[in-house]
């Protein structure tokens, strides 16, 4: 059996697949496909209307939008993700930021580094505490769940979140103050933490108008997906003081250019999809893409040097 499989994961679980299929990292001959594998690759319906053979596409994490997911529905190959695998690497990363953000980590140390701090006290590197503020979620999965649990437990904030299709009590279930509008959770809240999936309906939800109204204090971070965010509205925001300051792991395209002027701002944070990328957080995802592929493939892994059963 063939499989296609054109981004890194963890080496065992490349070394599980190899075991059992071909792995092959080209779309050009997608009849011979029995599975699809991905990552950060695009599934194009092209692609998906010419896998004949296919009996599942595997996300590796849980966004879809990289899937034409119509495609797949009309061809009758399910599609999988891995929700919660990779929750809490994702929220560290993101409580990293806002930590990185609010203490001006990124900021004091370039300018320590180029000799711009030549005395100790100096008002531009004075930060803020997050302990006790108020954080903002967009979004209540796995990801958004495990960062109220650090942040609640660990630095006493106030939870709220915004998920227009939980209803209230569903929230507060959660251990969430809901907010039924996004510009109010911005104007509210001291930190704001994007997580939640890239669709029509979410396209560019942090825009201008979101903005405008936001608590000048505001500390915004996207781990999610980049689309979500307005990044021309972003750059004007951080620009002009309306919030204080943003990090974003995810833009609409990457890697950035390199003339994108957030790039340019001393309140801002880039880094490039990273924030699931921890080895226990591999492993975890890993295995589940692999266990889920072989699931669908009727494979039964033997111990080693145990007979074939597959053969």
């Amino acid at each position: 059996m063939k499989v296609y499989l054109n981004d890194p994961i963890a080496p065992s679980a490349v070394e599980r697949l190899k075991r059992y299929v071909e792995l092959t990292d080209s779309y050009e001959h997608p009849e011979e496909l029995d599975a699809i594998i991905l990552r950060q690759q695009y599934c194009p319906g092209e692609v998906i209307r010419r896998a004949t053979r296919c009996r599942i596409i595997q996300q590796h994490g849980v966004g879809l939008d990289r899937i034409d997911l119509e495609a797949a529905r009309e061809a009758g190959i399910p599609v999988r993700n891995t929700p919660g695998s990779n929750a809490r690497s994702v929220a560290e990363y993101a409580l990293a930021m806002m930590l990185t953000l609010s203490r001006k980590v990124n900021l004091i140390d370039r300018k320590t580094r180029a000799g711009l701090l030549p005395r100790f006290g100096m008002e531009e590197t004075v930060g803020v505490e997050l302990s006790g503020k108020k954080l903002g979620l967009v979004g209540s999965g796995h990801i958004a769940r495990e960062l109220a649990q650090i942040a609640g437990e660990g630095f006493r904030m106030e939870l709220y979140c915004y998920n227009p299709h939980r209803r209230p009590e569903e929230l507060e279930a959660l251990g969430f103050r809901p907010v039924a509008e996004l510009t109010e959770l911005f104007r509210l809240c001291d930190c704001v933490s994007v997580h939640c999936l890239l669709t029509e309906e979410s396209y560019h939800m942090i825009n201008a108008e979101v903005l405008r109204g936001a608590n000048p204090r505001l500390i915004l971070v996207n781990t999610a997906r980049g689309g979500l965010v307005d990044e021309e509205a972003l750059y004007e925001a951080l620009r002009e003081g309306r919030i204080a300051a943003a990090g974003l792991d995810v833009f609409e395209q990457q890697p950035p250019s390199a003339d994108n002027p957030l790039l340019g701002l001393d309140n801002f944070l880039a880094a490039m999809h990273v924030a699931g990328s921890t080895h226990e957080a591999l492993e975890r995802t890993g295995r589940a893409v692999v266990d889920s592929v072989f699931e669908a493939l009727g494979i039964r892994e033997r111990e080693p040097g145990a007979a074939d059963e597959n053969a």
